[in-house]
Formats: structure tokens, C-alpha cells, sequence
């Protein structure tokens, strides 16, 4: 696969592609201004590798019902939160650049924060690069896959990121009910039945 030095083809479908030469940070940023105007396209960068990923309608369809879903559970439950979306975590100094589907803040001093609380990555396409490792250098509390129709969380400690079966940012969360309301085939009805049943 090559870049050209005009925008790239919109891809229809979601894929992966890390660069087989490893790029300066310089490098890296030319590249992301070059890129900067198309918006299905993101790219990540860690010690030098660099993954571009193209988004689908799909993928999309499920960040932002996600977002609405959690949007939800955070006012039901009286959940301080502030939300920071896609926004780059990114210092040349840490050698990485990421942006996460979707990110969240929480606690007193939330908007202070330099970093979220959680990160979620909804995955299409796996494989490319150690996305752990990015949130590890930001600190990132935990870490939250969709795939599949299933969710993997992952907490951090002093070694690093451990597998947990449920939130301790939300232990209140019914991830199984998330998720069931993530593959229902109508999203207001999804929207309608996940309020309901957390009300209950």
C-alpha cells in the first residue's frame, strides 16, 4: 500500500496497514498533516511504527450508540463524568500518538486531568500495534475492547495492564446489557430498553 501526495481513497470497508520502515516523530506529524483532512482515516504512532487505519460506517454506527448508551447510565446513576471523545493522546516524548474511539474523564478533578480514565477501542479489524502499550504511557486507568459482540476491560496496576471481568471506574455497569443493546438491529429501541432496564 502507498500514500499518495493528494487525499487517499475512502475505503468502504475498515483495515489496518502498519508501515514496514519506522518513521521519525518529524516524519510521523508530516504525515498526519498530509492525512489531516481525511477524517476515515487515523493514524497511531508508537517508538517509530506507524498504523493507519481506515473507519467504517459500522464502526462508527457503534462508537456513537455507545457513547449515547453510556451518556445515559452516567445521568441514571448521577455519574460526574466528562467526555473526550477521540482526542489525541500524543507526546513526542513518550514516543506515542493515539486517539481512542472514545475516552472518559471522571472524578472531582476531571477537567484538570491531562489524560482519561478510560479509553474504548471498538475493534473491526485486530491486529497492528501494542494498543495497551499506548495507554500505559498516559496512564490511562483502564481500557475497554468491543469485539465481536463481547467486551474485554483491562485495569491498570504497577506491572501493567491486568484482564478484570467487570469496571472499577463503573462497578455498577451491567456490561452484558451494553452489549446486548450495542447488536440490537434498532438503535432507539436499544436506547428505549437499555434506559428501562437500568431503571429497574
Amino acid at each position: 500500500m502507498t500514500i499518495a501526495t493528494s487525499s487517499p481513497p475512502i475505503l468502504a470497508t475498515e483495515q489496518r496497514f502498519v508501515f514496514p520502515i519506522l518513521m521519525s516523530w518529524e516524519q510521523f506529524k508530516a504525515l498526519d498533516v498530509l492525512l489531516g483532512k481525511t477524517r476515515s482515516v487515523r493514524l497511531a504512532y508508537l517508538d517509530g511504527r506507524v498504523e493507519i487505519m481506515t473507519l467504517s460506517a459500522e464502526h462508527e454506527t457503534i462508537k456513537c450508540l455507545l457513547a449515547l448508551l453510556l451518556g445515559l447510565f452516567f445521568l441514571e446513576k448521577d455519574i460526574s463524568f466528562t467526555p473526550t471523545g477521540s482526542a489525541t493522546l500524543e507526546a513526542a516524548e513518550k514516543g506515542t500518538s493515539k486517539e481512542p474511539d472514545l475516552s472518559y474523564r471522571f472524578g472531582e478533578e476531571r477537567r484538570q486531568k491531562d489524560s482519561p480514565d478510560l479509553a474504548i477501542e471498538i475493534v473491526f479489524t485486530s491486529g497492528g500495534l501494542n494498543v495497551l502499550e499506548y495507554y500505559r504511557r498516559f496512564e490511562v486507568s483502564e481500557v475497554w475492547f468491543w469485539e465481536d459482540g463481547v467486551f474485554s476491560l483491562y485495569h491498570l496496576q504497577a506491572g501493567g495492564y491486568q484482564q478484570i471481568e467487570q469496571s472499577d471506574l463503573l462497578p455498577d455497569l451491567d456490561l452484558a446489557l451494553l452489549s446486548q443493546c450495542l447488536q440490537m438491529s434498532e438503535e432507539k429501541e436499544a436506547l428505549k430498553f437499555f434506559r428501562a432496564s437500568i431503571r429497574n
